[in-house]
């Protein structure tokens, strides 16, 4: 209650796996540029985590306010924070998760071009930024953490499967499904 005139849900959200449980997780973001002056200091003061089997909700405070998030402005805004960090990535997907302990993160991939016969977009690096101090870890796509769940956006996945299957032979995605829906 001590929040709400100050903090809204962010529309962002993403769903994970929180200790063996599959969560629902979304920051909180300042409700506007008055509230982000008065609050700033001190940063966002909490997420929200859902469970998708019970849809128990809940509040989870943080001991520091997260200072680096999309809906900060100026050095702390995520976006110009990897900017300066990391002046030659392309980032492409950025969601929003926490480690086995709570601590929120931003999982932010960087695009990777192919060039080819089969090229095209792929992932490069994942850059993990913790969301309360802005200290950030480039991996490689096979170094990246165990709790990390998003990685690849949806869309690129399907992509990257159709082009597997062109390359071997296959038919598509969407053909397999108009021949399935076809052979009944």
């Amino acid at each position: 209650v001590d929040l709400a005139s100050q903090f809204e849900v962010a529309e962002l959200y993403t769903q994970s796996n929180y200790n063996d449980t599959p969560v629902r997780i979304t920051p909180l973001k300042y409700a506007d540029i008055i509230k982000w002056f008065t609050n700033r200091k001190d940063g966002i003061p909490a997420y929200i985590m859902i469970d998708m089997a019970t849809q128990e909700t809940k509040l989870v405070r943080l001991d520091e306010g997260m200072k680096y998030t999309p809906y900060d402005h100026f050095g702390r805004n995520l976006y110009r924070h990897l900017r300066f960090k990391y002046p030659t990535y392309i980032f492409d997907n950025i969601s929003f998760e926490v480690d086995d302990n709570g601590t929120p993160y931003w999982i932010c991939s960087t695009k990777k071009y192919n060039i080819g016969l089969f090229g095209g977009q792929t992932i490069g690096n994942v850059v993990i930024c913790n969301a309360i101090t802005g200290e950030c870890t480039d991996y490689a796509v096979e170094d990246v953490p165990g709790w990390v769940d998003q990685v690849y956006r949806a869309d690129l996945l399907i992509q990257l499967y159709e082009q597997r299957d062109q390359s071997a032979g296959l038919p598509g995605h969407h053909q397999r499904l108009q021949l399935s829906c076809h052979r009944r």
